[in-house]
């Protein structure tokens, strides 16, 4: 039977190879991703793509700083060509047309890009191309910057695109060998044997190639869309919390050596509580297909069928192979470690003063949250700032700052002429940019008198609205600012829904496992208390954060945290003592948990910021997971409450 198990593995592996690289060409293409499907700037984009010519198109601008219009006419000549770039437009300097043809009324003709600035020592290019796929973007705007100056900056809506995929390009690959480096490090170290240190890896490396060629089925059957931002965190999941059930299935097992029957024995204790924890993993990740905003509902599918494929494997495949090996591997004449009797004396003896102590410590950092923060704008949203980044702000320092993403309104035609004066008010500029093909729609472009990615920006979007609508009842607001907007809206939106609705699945799942009322209180309690804890800590130490960072380690970390508490309270019951089960497991725990930490830490390694705060959050929530409430809290609290605890 293990050979029919591991056989089956091995061939659903070499099936679903080839389909991991698919995934990875699926998920570049991040366009629509980071969008309210719902929200009034989805809307106007898409009018604006379907009833607008050329409304799909992308737009690149090309700053130069003090170069000549001799260089400025040479490099708009090599934009135009085809051969380089296959999908360009058009292309206009500050005095010509370089290539393409004019609409009827262009972003030239008005005041929304001025092409040279007041001190004359700024020029913009505008480079129009005709698709706006990531993937296709990317390759236009590697192109143009091959073609032009080294002195000048590639910038705008094309080049923001192009520089966000660069940031996640290789990602998949780089955070894999980080990861698998350091769980076999961490394993080795912590259990002194290599064969402890491969298996967990072997295990949970096929089962993320299974689970990789799954995930890609699903989204090239349109279930939802995979995005980078997924499929990188879909392996720092997969690694960390398929490397704990492999542990804590591995512990037992040792234990259960010399007895008859020892895998099957140590499978029937470990297997209700594996598929238990992996099964909340699996219903929080669901919970978020439920959200509005894109990025958070095509994300949840892809990690549930990870952390599905993940425990399939852990309870299959896992003892399979070890039974496979023969008689695992022990220290021999190990001498057994003091530390964990010490630690269960300590809390035995003295469990309210260690309740309140931890109690006390992670109420203090969690004070950090009513620190008011603002949300990263764009150009802090990478490590260090890419070429786009760095022409935007030299784009900002010589033109009215809202031109880099001007305010899109689409108003009734036959009302735009009064709605002009109107919308001028309170902006740097209101400009009539081009009609719908049907004559219907007229679509106007605002631009701010400040920064448009910025919060403080985002806040005068309501009044926009509010004042377009006076106008025209029918009048939609859309650009980058607008989007913005929405998107945070919807973010809080989503987390009104999917954060109750999560906690309340928990705790049914807890209460199922555990046949209790009581546990579920304290289990979800305490994961509360280091999610807020690990929150308030990351909104000291970076100030600024992600609009999403919030909800997604609030999922991982319920999610993932709940699962050591499983761990913790069925060898409890199975004890049926607060102390031999801290001691049976915290060595386990306490592996596992520095593990899965670890692994959130590969996250540290990449260029954007929201992904580096959601590492260093979730890492530093299970470290106190790990550390404080598993080891402390939890135990002291089942002490206290005595037999309602379990």
């Amino acid at each position: 039977m293990k050979w029919a198990v591991i056989a089956a593995w091995l061939v659903a592996a070499l099936v679903a190879i080839p389909f991991q690289a698919k995934l990875q060409t699926l998920a570049s293409d991040e366009s629509d991703a980071f969008k309210d499907r719902n929200a009034e700037s989805t809307k106007v984009d898409d009018l604006i793509s379907t009833r607008f010519k050329g409304g799909s198109e992308t737009t690149a601008v090309i700053l130069y700083a003090n170069e000549t219009p001799e260089r400025i006419a040479t490099d708009a000549l090599a934009l135009c060509n085809p051969k380089s770039i296959p999908d360009i437009v058009r292309v206009i300097t500050p005095v010509q047309l370089a290539c393409g043809e004019l609409p009827p009324i262009t972003f030239a003709q008005s005041s929304v890009i001025k092409a040279t600035s007041e001190d004359q020592t700024t020029q913009l290019v505008t480079a129009w191309t005709s698709q706006d796929a990531t993937e296709t973007v990317a390759r236009d705007v590697k192109a143009m910057r091959a073609s032009v100056s080294d002195k000048a900056f590639v910038t705008g809506e094309a080049g923001f695109a192009a520089d966000q995929t660069a940031a996640l390009e290789g990602i998949d690959t780089t955070l894999l060998i980080v990861t698998l480096a350091l769980v076999i490090v961490l394993l080795g170290l912590i259990y002194r044997s290599p064969i402890v240190a491969l298996v967990p890896v072997v295990v949970v490396g096929i089962a993320y190639v299974v689970a990789a060629a799954l995930a890609y089925a699903g989204a090239k059957a349109g279930l939802y869309q995979a995005t980078g931002q997924a499929t990188a965190i879909l392996i720092v999941l997969m690694f960390g919390a398929g490397t704990d059930y492999c542990l804590l299935l591995l512990s037992r097992y040792r234990e259960e050596i010399g007895h008859e029957h020892a895998m099957r024995t140590a499978l029937r204790r470990t297997a209700p509580a594996i598929v238990s924890a992996g099964g909340i993993v699996v219903a929080v990740m669901l919970v978020l297909g439920l959200a509005g905003y894109n990025a958070t509902r095509w994300m949840g599918p892809v990690l549930a069928i990870g952390m599905a494929v993940t425990v399939l494997a852990g309870v299959t495949l896992l003892p399979a192979v070890i039974s496979a090996l023969g008689r695992f591997p022990q220290r021999k004449h190990a001498r057994q470690s003091t530390i964990w009797p010490r630690i269960g004396a300590l809390v035995q003896g003295k469990p309210l003063v260690l309740a309140l102590s931890v109690g006390a410590l992670l109420l203090a950092g969690a004070l950090g949250n009513l620190k008011s923060t603002e949300s990263l704008d764009f150009s802090e949203q990478f490590r260090n700032p890419p070429e786009s980044v760095q022409g935007l702000r030299k784009l900002q320092e010589k033109f009215p700052p809202g031109q880099a993403g001007p305010v899109d309104v689409l108003v009734d035609a036959k009302k735009v002429a009064d709605a002009l004066p109107a919308l001028r008010a309170h902006v740097y500029s209101a400009d009539l940019v081009g009609f719908s093909e049907d004559g219907l729609l007229s679509l106007v472009k605002l631009t701010l008198n400040e920064d448009p990615f910025t919060e403080n920006a985002t806040k005068a979007i309501p009044q926009i609205r509010a004042q377009a609508r006076g106008l025209d009842p029918k009048a939609l607001v859309g650009g980058p600012t607008a989007e913005i907007f929405d998107n945070e809206h919807r973010l809080s939106q989503d987390a009104k829904l999917i954060v109750p609705l999560a906690l309340a699945l928990v705790f049914v799942i807890v209460a199922f496992l555990l046949r209790s009322l009581i546990a579920p209180i304290y289990v979800i309690a305490t994961v509360l208390l280091s999610y807020a804890f690990a929150l308030g800590v990351s909104t000291i130490v970076f100030g600024k954060s992600d609009p999403a960072q919030p909800l997604f380690t609030f999922v991982f970390l319920v999610a993932l945290g709940v699962d050591y508490n499983i761990f913790l309270i069925t060898r409890i019951r199975e004890e049926g003592d607060v102390v031999k089960g801290l001691v049976k497991t915290g060595g386990v725990i306490t592996s596992a948990g520095l593990i899965l930490a670890g692994t959130f830490c590969t996250l540290l390694a990449t260029e954007l910021e929201s992904l580096f705060q959601v590492g260093f959050t979730v890492a530093l929530g299970l470290l106190v997971d790990t550390f404080l409430i598993r080891i402390f809290l939890v135990p002291s609290i089942a002490l206290l409450l005595r037999s309602r605890a379990i």
